[in-house]
């Protein structure tokens, strides 16, 4: 089975990760315990962190592999020879592994289109989870800057996004870690069978979905809200937003509005909160990391974190979505 443990950086993942593997492999009798490290030794400070984990594994009878690049062909080199021992796999982590199919110099993949190298990520996975007993796949979450991305980072992120809400669907337990405390995220299977999901639909009021970037926020409204009409806040005309029935990329459209006008919350107090026609808010929470140097992007995130703050008091229900997974928060 796959276990999905994402979290910030810092977070306390990796230690909940090794923890969740060593118990499954006590519950299932035992068996060989392997820590896939996927983390290019570059320079003294990635020496450090390595060493650092090192030392968090003595004593668990962890035997270290590492896998830099082509996760599909690694596991069929390595574990071709043996298919029934049973093995218990720690991957650690997604976040590296994509990084260096897509930058680094050896990759095959760095120069392939997205969904290409979606794809062959995603066998890997696949290809390691058929051939052990459990696999703890350690990722990043995808956060938002208030300062827009350059293109290389902006697809690194689009695709580590991508690749962690498709193993989440995959997952037969995804768990966010926040500061060392382990948040089990709700059975995203088991929702869609019994389409609890679906209840979280708000026939009245205003509902409000936040997360990082590329978590499939949009995808997850479209499937509680069928058929309503989307304007997109990053390209929209000031018509299709005063007769649309969601909105997305709605930080963007503070952006716009900011550049434009003196006072944006006004005109999102007249559009959004008095109308009442906009059912459903879709925004990236772009108040995290370094505070800006410029003083647009500054005043810009600031206003977003002000706005978002009032729409959620007065909105019926508010929604946080990590790796495709909803999480109702009021």
């Amino acid at each position: 089975m796959l276990y999905l443990v994402t979290g910030g950086s810092g977070s306390g993942k990796s230690e909940y990760a090794e923890r969740k593997l060593c118990e499954l492999c006590r519950q299932a009798g035992g068996g060989r315990k392997l820590y896939l490290a996927t983390m290019i030794p570059y320079g003294g400070e990635t020496k450090q962190k390595i060493a650092r984990h090192r030392r968090m594994r003595q004593g668990k009878q962890f035997q270290t592999m590492e896998c830099y690049l082509d996760l599909a062909g690694f596991v069929k080199r390595e574990f071709r020879d043996n298919p029934a021992e049973k093995r218990f796999v720690l991957l650690e982590c997604m976040s590296n592994l994509i990084a260096n199919e897509l930058f680094d110099e050896n990759s095959k993949l760095s120069g392939e289109e997205n969904e290409f190298v979606i794809h062959q990520v995603l066998e890997g996975i696949h290809y390691l989870v058929d051939t052990c007993e459990d696999v703890v796949a350690v990722t990043n979450e995808v956060c938002s800057e208030s300062a827009e991305d350059m293109l290389q980072m902006r697809r690194y992120k689009r695709i580590l996004g991508a690749v962690n809400c498709r193993l989440a669907e995959e997952a037969a337990e995804t768990t966010e870690v926040v500061y060392g405390t382990a948040c089990v995220l709700p059975d995203k299977k088991r929702k869609e069978l019994t389409g609890e999901e679906f209840t979280e639909k708000e026939e009245t009021g205003m509902h409000l979905i936040i997360g990082g970037a590329f978590q499939g926020k949009l995808d997850y409204a479209k499937k509680i809200y069928p058929g309503l009409h989307w304007a997109d806040g990053e390209v929209c005309t000031p018509e299709e937003v005063e007769t649309c029935d969601g909105i997305y990329h709605f930080e963007q459209y503070v952006k716009r509005l900011l550049k434009s006008e003196e006072k944006p919350e006004k005109r999102i107090e007249e559009l959004l909160l008095k109308t009442r026609r906009i059912r459903v808010i879709i925004g990236n929470e772009v108040g995290y990391g370094l505070v800006p140097v410029d003083t647009f992007e500054r005043k810009y995130r600031e206003t977003v974190g002000r706005i978002c703050t009032k729409l959620a008091a007065d909105a019926t229900s508010v929604t946080r979505v990590v790796c495709g997974i909803g999480v109702r928060i009021k």
